[in-house]
């Protein structure tokens, strides 16, 4: 799937040189200029099509011409983000730094599962430029935190100390915190 992935690169970009030894042991990679177009690509059957998509997703706005890509392969599996966490987060996220229109779009045509495949998927995204900036976390819209903090294992004073450092720093947004804490032991721990 590594290999799959450097083709799909090579794909995107214009002028790049990929090099791979013969035990499969060396790489050399010269990069070469975001592209863009429109383009096909079939993914491999070891990884998702949400793999691809994560390296997609933060290089598509910098292309020199709008993304348009078919992804075909596996649509959910349970080592990669589904395409379907990737469109309720990732897009929401794009909007939020001005990438946003009728061009950018993520749209599942078939769904694949594993051990084949055999879904599909539609990713466009349009060129910007310069990207607005965010202030993604505003506390006056956040009003409390609930979590858990785990630990499988180890000493239970691990989750505590992780617990002690998340509200060092959540603290300083809102006093409203409480994080569960959870460990296991023996046979319950997996």
């Amino acid at each position: 799937f590594e290999a799959n992935f450097l083709r799909l690169i090579d794909k995107i970009t214009n002028g790049s040189r990929i090099e791979i030894n013969q035990t499969g042991t060396t790489l050399y990679y010269q990069p070469g200029l975001l592209h863009g177009g429109s383009l096909e690509h079939d993914c491999s059957p070891n990884r998702s099509i949400g793999y691809y998509l994560e390296s997609l997703l933060c290089l598509a706005p910098f292309m020199k011409h709008a993304l348009r890509i078919v992804l075909r392969g596996i649509t959910n599996d349970q080592i990669d983000p589904s395409v379907d966490v990737l469109k309720a987060t990732a897009l929401p996220l794009l909007k939020r730094f001005g990438i946003d229109g009728e061009e950018l779009e993520l749209k599942i045509v078939r769904r694949g599962m594993p051990p084949k495949g055999g879904g599909e998927v539609i990713f466009a995204c349009p060129v910007k430029k310069v990207l607005k900036p965010i202030q993604y976390i505003d506390p006056g819209k956040i009003k409390r935190i609930r979590g858990m903090a785990y630990s499988v294992r180890v000493s239970p004073q691990i989750a505590n100390r992780m617990v002690d450092s998340a509200r060092s720093i959540l603290n300083k947004f809102l006093p409203d915190i409480y994080i569960h804490t959870d460990h296991m032991k023996g046979t319950s721990s997996g």
